[in-house]
């Protein structure tokens, strides 16, 4: 009599590379959506701190008033802008606590401008290196971590 039907062996040989092929599919699609996530996370970070800069440049730029504060560790950047945060004219700083820069805004010209309110201000991005310096008539150089920026000083009243 003959049978038309699998043997074990060949149902067992079936089943194992069945579940190899799509274990190995299973790892190649969890390794790929790791990938895409620390991708997502790195553009994320690469995103706001370059909207951190673009934002500082424009602020110094635009201002009417510059004010550095080198007298601690890091250097506080007081300023009164036209391009800053809020629409018109505001006041800005930036400071560094706990290793971030961070930027307190208020959207017109009010009071002192070294008053600022710590509890109020936005935290732009994870630094090492904050300094600040007038480098000559109208430019001023800042330096974050391992990046220089010079910056020109449109009709600028600067005061060290």
């Amino acid at each position: 009599m003959k049978n038309n039907g699998f043997t074990l062996l060949e149902i067992i040989v079936v089943m194992v590379i069945l579940s190899l092929f799509f274990s190995s599919l299973i790892g190649s699609y969890i390794f790929i959506v790791n990938k895409s996530l620390k991708t997502i996370k790195s553009s994320q970070n690469l995103y706001r701190y370059t909207k951190s800069i673009y934002l500082l440049k424009n602020s110094v730029a635009c201002a009417k008033d510059i004010k550095i504060d080198n007298s601690q560790e890091y250097p506080k950047l007081y300023l009164y802008t036209y391009c800053g945060v809020y629409k018109g004219f505001s006041k800005e700083v930036f400071f560094v606590k706990d290793h971030h820069l961070y930027l307190y805004a208020y959207p017109y010209k009010f009071g002192s401008l070294h008053f600022y309110d710590k509890t109020k201000a936005t935290k732009l991005i994870p630094i090492k290196i904050f300094k600040a310096k007038f480098l000559s008539k109208g430019m001023i150089s800042i330096y974050i971590d391992q990046n220089r920026f010079n910056i020109p000083l449109l009709g600028t009243y600067a005061v060290k």
